[in-house]
């Protein structure tokens, strides 16, 4: 048995939490430089504001109907995320966190009375964090991940396992609707005639395995209350790290577009040794704005280093050599970033003959580091290449965001203040 507990319109949830004049009021959450929807409350939903649309599109409704909105604060987020997760923590059954608003809870079939756990669920993590939840129990993942959608509907928890429930919920599911089915897969079942999640259980085994994929297979037994995808406590470290940002300023000179990726390296890198991990490859991209009327331009450039590594400063130097070979003078560039990949694990330490410093000593300063800034809460140490004009720093280098809230829970300096 699992359970699905997901946030309910969780960004727009976080601002909410810490502003009671929200409370029923339409909120809208934008993307870094304040240009795109990426979070709406309910009450945004009911004003049919999309998902990605660009915030211009709705400047009429935000005025007529007074939407609230806000820049994108994950400080907050994540913060908020994590005590949503402790929470959960604390009905002590095996959980994978899902993504950042989302978690499966691994019930081990006991006998209990599932509802009334669901219930709990939902009344513990509101009470402790305030965060208002939807939760779906079922027998497979794929079926949780359904029932914590009727309980998104109807307000309430769902318990998904009687026979003749199942069957009239597959039957008035969409097959786009189900986990894991994208707009490609969608087309290519169409094609075989399956066209809800009732078809695609009744589907012979064979046919899906020898036109679709295995996968497809193991998601249509879980829709028969077969259990194919385990709980994963432990998953797998990422394959990539990529850090990019689009800039509230666009920038032309070398210099500053090189302080620009030099401090995307070092937070690329910094979560890089979060996994443990060391990278073997490193991509450099930079890129003017499609939008803009100046001339486009694009480009990357992708580096093999010599040996992995997760040391920043020799990270930072390959990164400026691949800025060099593809930046090009007399353009505005809007956006950069970088890319780490082809991971190898940080115990397995391939020497470099021709360094000054052993890996021991390399490992040992970044430990530091990273151990002071994770204490102060921010970048109390960085390197001179990532440039120390404060001006610089806020008006070029980081995105947008006028409209942020306050990090009322990871900051001193910005609190809640009651009058």
């Amino acid at each position: 048995m699992f359970a699905l507990i997901d946030c309910n319109n969780f960004y727009a949830s976080c601002e909410k939490l810490f502003n009671p004049k929200l409370k029923n009021k339409p909120v809208v959450v934008l993307s870094n430089n304040d240009g795109c929807v990426i979070a709406r409350s309910k009450e945004a939903k009911k004003l049919k504001i999309k998902m990605g649309a660009p915030i211009f599109e709705y400047k009429e409704l935000i005025k007529e109907k007074n939407i609230y909105l806000f820049s994108s604060n994950f400080a907050l987020y994540g913060d908020m995320s994590m005590r949503v997760m402790k929470t959960l923590e604390s009905f002590l059954y095996p959980m994978e966190i899902y993504s950042i608003d989302e978690a499966f809870l691994d019930l081990d079939d006991q006998n209990i009375d599932y509802l009334n756990l669901a219930k709990d669920l939902k009344k513990r993590v509101y009470k402790w964090t305030g965060i208002d939840v939807s939760v779906g129990i079922a027998r497979t993942k794929t079926l949780a991940k359904l029932a914590n959608e009727m309980a998104k509907k109807l307000g309430d928890s769902v318990v998904l396992i009687d026979k003749k429930d199942i069957q009239k919920t597959l039957k008035n599911t969409d097959v786009e609707d189900i986990w894991g089915v994208g707009s490609g897969l969608k087309k290519r079942l169409y094609r075989l005639g399956i066209y809800t999640a009732y078809d695609l259980s009744i589907a012979e085994s064979e046919l899906i395995k020898k036109q679709l994929s295995i996968s497809v297979v193991k998601t249509a037994l879980e829709l028969n209350q077969i259990p194919c995808f385990k709980c994963e406590k432990n998953p797998d470290p990422k394959k990539s790290i990529c850090t990019s940002r689009s800039f509230a300023k666009k920038i032309e000179i070398f210099e500053d577009l090189e302080k620009a990726i030099s401090s995307f390296v070092a937070i690329a890198a910094q979560k890089l040794r979060k996994q443990k991990m060391q990278a073997n490859f490193l991509t450099i991209f930079i890129s003017t704005s499609f939008h803009s009327k100046d001339p486009f331009y694009s480009n990357s450039c992708r580096i093999t280093l010599p040996t992995a590594t997760s040391f920043t400063p020799k990270l930072i130097a390959y990164a400026k050599k691949g800025l060099k070979k593809v930046y090009k003078s007399s353009y505005l560039y809007k956006k950069a970033g970088v890319i780490l990949s082809d991971f190898s694990s940080i115990d397995h330490l391939q020497k470099d003959l021709f360094s000054k410093l052993d890996e021991k000593n390399k490992k040992d300063l970044m430990k530091i580091v990273d151990q002071i800034n994770y204490k102060a809460n921010k970048k109390a140490l960085f390197f001179a290449s990532e440039g120390i004009e404060k001006g610089l720093k806020k008006s070029k280098i980081k995105s947008s965001s006028k409209m942020r809230s306050n990090k009322y829970t990871t900051s001193f300096d910005e609190l809640l203040e009651v009058k």
